[in-house]
């Protein structure tokens, strides 16, 4: 196929140098010179007109404005017939009459060429190339090239005739002849130069290098096991071993990229994250099963959808690798999982985007784990209510909510009879049990707003967000009546509540510190205890109120107080 390429295109050149350039100087250069010629005759024709016509005067009283040629003239003629190698001439009047011709016969003769009216006539001069048959000195007739070149006489701008001078051209279009010959011959010469250099060249090169090219062919295949045969010490032998060399180097790094590209296909295929990738196209190119399990769709699907709509959200993930992630949610549900998701467009090192990709990871297990860690950390590990870690976040959180709005919110502070002596006397498991029923009634009775906690001991806390007193009050003593009414392993259980509002911003007033809050409440929760237990006592401002002690004074602390 090399080989026919280029006896082809070695045929093609060689026509075009040997037959069209030969073809472009006679048709197109040797009419140029020809041309030239011309243009020369009609310029030399304009300078003996210009000279001669200060002797040619129009006759007096003349309406017809007739020239009379005087002596002078015709001396002048002579001399201007050396100088310029004036073949023969003539002078016309107006109307296209010869009035002098320096062949006497031609005298009176009239011209009645068109192109004397059209053109000579209107001012214009008017030059060709013609042959004429003329006398050699010897007498003997021979061909003449000559030049008929016609200048219009323009006396004040009015045309009063002609010049017609015919210059001999012979010996300048035989030159030019000669000269368009040899040039033909010399390119015909070189074009078969030209093809002999190129049949030498494909000997010697050509050959050669259609085996590169056909070895080459053969590794596009997949073939690097051939080898280009090294002959002699020339340049194209030195190519020859360089790709040789070439070919083994590519048959190491092809090795390497295949174990590579084993290792990259176990990864991928190993991989417990999803993972899908396009081409420049985007057109999707690579799905790995993990993807498929994760998404839930083969991946024929996959590559059908398109990237975009990998997670049935094209604007999510357009939007994504717009902003390349920034201020875009890296966790998804989809398909009834938790995914970690994360996609980009891939660059080439000059920018250019090639392709995009996107990897997911299950992570609903470790959310769910997340969250039961979240909730241990704030959950007491006995009664399932929130810690004490928590009710310290929920206070300040609601201080910040109705300072905020304006609103009023209430802290219980719950604490159990006598709880010691269900301890001393039935045990701590008793005790446990105890408290788990408490808490689960606090849960059964408060509103799903409202935050239950263990306070610490046999001490329990009820944030009631957004809640005016008398609610409050009524929510609390309708609990200490359900607690009452229930027994626990056979025994009867009270409790004793205290109550502390809190009241957001109020004209300029800034609400009180949560330390005051939790005393207040504490303050009307020993109250409660000092007159006589199972009742719900409301902080107030009264000196009573404000010099009462601490409950765990009363209980002797959480856990294992007495005299309850």
């Amino acid at each position: 196929m090399v080989r026919y390429r280029f006896q082809r295109n070695t045929f093609l050149v060689s026509v075009l140098v040997a037959t069209i350039l030969p073809v472009y100087v006679i048709f197109w250069v040797f009419p140029e010179f020809a041309a030239l010629l011309i243009r020369y005759a009609e310029d030399d024709s304009i300078q003996v007109r210009d000279h001669l016509k200060e002797l040619i005067e129009p006759l007096a009283g003349d309406p017809d404005g007739a020239l009379r040629i005087t002596p002078a003239f015709r001396e002048e003629v002579a001399k201007v017939t050396r100088d310029f190698r004036v073949w023969k001439y003539r002078v016309f009047s107006r109307d296209g009459v010869i009035v002098d011709s320096s062949v006497e016969g031609e005298i009176g003769q009239k011209n009645t060429h068109d192109y004397f009216e059209n053109i000579v006539a209107l001012g214009n001069a008017f030059s060709l190339r013609v042959a004429k048959e003329g006398v050699s000195a010897d007498g003997v007739k021979v061909g003449l090239d000559v030049i008929e070149s016609y200048v219009p006489i323009m006396i004040g701008g009015e045309f009063f005739g002609a010049f017609e001078i015919y210059f001999d051209v012979t010996r300048e279009h035989a030159a030019v002849s000669a000269l368009v010959f040899r040039s033909s011959l010399i390119l015909v010469v070189m074009g078969m130069v030209f093809v002999l250099v190129l049949f030498l060249i494909r000997r010697a090169a050509v050959r050669p290098i259609a085996q590169v090219s056909q070895v080459m062919g053969q590794m596009v295949g997949g073939n690097l096991e051939l080898r280009v045969p090294v002959i002699g010490g020339d340049e194209i032998s030195d190519m020859a071993r360089i790709f040789n060399r070439m070919v083994d180097a590519l048959r190491e790094t092809m090795s390497g990229l295949g174990q590579e590209r084993d290792k990259l296909t176990t990864i991928l295929l190993a991989a417990r994250e999803g993972i899908v990738v396009t081409n420049a196209d985007n057109r999707v190119v690579l799905v790995n099963p993990a993807a498929t399990r994760l998404l839930g769709k083969e991946e024929r699907k996959i590559v059908e959808e398109g990237f975009s709509r990998i997670l049935d959200d094209p604007d999510f993930v357009e939007s994504y690798l717009k902003a390349a992630g920034a201020d875009m949610p890296e966790v998804v549900v989809y398909n009834q999982r938790v995914l970690n998701f994360h996609a980009a467009t891939i660059r080439s090192a000059s920018g250019r985007s090639i392709g995009s990709a996107a990897l997911f990871r299950d992570i609903t297990e470790e959310k769910r784990l997340e969250e039961e860690m979240r909730a241990l950390s704030v959950t007491d590990g006995l009664t399932g209510l929130l810690n004490r870690r928590r009710l310290d976040e929920l206070l300040l959180e609601e201080c910040e909510r109705s300072d905020r709005y304006g609103q009023e919110y209430g802290l219980l502070l719950l604490d159990i009879d006598h709880f010691k002596l269900f301890n001393d006397r039935h045990g701590h498991q008793v005790g446990d049990q105890v408290l788990k029923a408490v808490a689960v009634a606090m849960r059964a009775h408060f509103r799903h707003v409202d935050f239950c906690c263990r306070y610490g001991g046999e001490e329990f806390a009820v944030v009631m967000p957004n809640t005016v007193v008398p609610g409050i009050e009524l929510a609390a003593d309708r609990f200490r009546q359900r607690v009452e009414a229930m027994e626990v392993s056979g025994l009867k259980v009270t409790i004793s509540i205290g109550i502390a509002i809190y009241r957001g911003v109020e004209r300029g007033r800034k609400g009180i510190p949560v330390e005051e809050l939790i005393s207040r409440a504490d303050k009307a929760l020993y109250r409660a205890k000092a007159e006589g237990r199972n009742r719900v006592s409301l902080w107030d401002d009264s000196p009573q109120d404000v010099g009462g002690g601490k409950s765990e004074g009363l209980d002797g602390g959480g856990g294992g107080d007495g005299g309850k």
